[in-house]
């Protein structure tokens, strides 16, 4: 995979800046990711229902990015798909199908998005998401619960109403 996207690519973390230090680094005890679920962090256990109130946050946001571009349809790329025996949660049979429905290429409409987020947010996708109209408008995900935006438009209206949830934009 090519990395020239990360040039233009806007992050959004659920990561409060006042925590860094002057080299950037975020200096608190914080979760990373959907499989830390019951871990102990500086805000306290990480429970399902706290994790699930920052992943809403993110679903919120990606939605509103691909709605930001105008885009009704999204394509999957670079698809990778992670063992999910051990998923054991209420929404398991859900999730799964999905899960099972998801190829390399595949387009869906903007009213999948968070389900495609939730999916990679819990650690058992990994994909682009880019619009069929524009390469240049992408969702993508990195480690530690980042999200990044790309576009070549102006997007400090959508960055407002991402901080509005209560996520940071970099």
């Amino acid at each position: 995979m090519e990395d020239n996207w990360r040039l233009t690519a806007r992050s959004v973390t659920k990561y409060d800046p006042v925590f860094r230090d002057e080299k950037g680094h975020y200096k608190r005890n914080d979760w990373i990711g959907f499989g830390q679920i019951g871990g102990s962090y500086d805000d306290g256990m990480l429970t399902f229902e706290s994790y699930f109130y920052i992943e809403q946050k993110y679903i919120q946001a990606a939605i509103w990015f691909f709605e930001f571009h105008c885009c009704n349809e999204i394509v999957l790329r670079s698809v990778e798909k992670y063992d999910a025996s051990d998923y054991t949660y209420e929404d398991r049979e859900e999730v799964l199908a999905l899960y099972n429905s998801i190829d390399e290429g595949l387009v869906i409409t903007i009213n999948n998005v968070g389900n495609i987020v939730k999916l990679i947010l819990r650690e058992l996708l990994w994909a682009e998401l880019f619009s069929v109209v524009s390469e240049k408008i992408a969702l993508r995900f990195g480690y530690d619960f980042y999200m990044y935006f790309n576009s070549n438009g102006n997007m400090d209206e959508l960055f407002g109403r991402v901080r509005n949830l209560g996520l940071y934009i970099y």
